[in-house]
């Protein structure tokens, strides 16, 4: 019983703690990311960012070459 009250208990600080602004804020930026995100019917590659972008063969990134390996 003290655990499931314990659990409740902590269950409600959880979801009180998340405040609507914060909630707000967070789906902005998972929209915002959504955004600039690359179809799945195309070709695609990561940049040196480790952003995903279309694929271009004359802008692949060659960190080996980069570093003068």
């Amino acid at each position: 019983m003290k655990f499931t009250i314990s659990a409740i208990f902590a269950l409600v600080a959880v979801v009180s703690a998340f405040s609507q602004g914060d909630q707000n804020a967070y789906l902005r930026s998972r929209q915002a990311a959504a955004q600039n995100q690359v179809d799945a019917s195309v070709p695609a590659m990561s940049d040196k960012n480790g952003n995903v972008v279309p694929f271009d063969a004359a802008n692949v990134y060659q960190d080996a070459l980069a570093k003068g390996i």
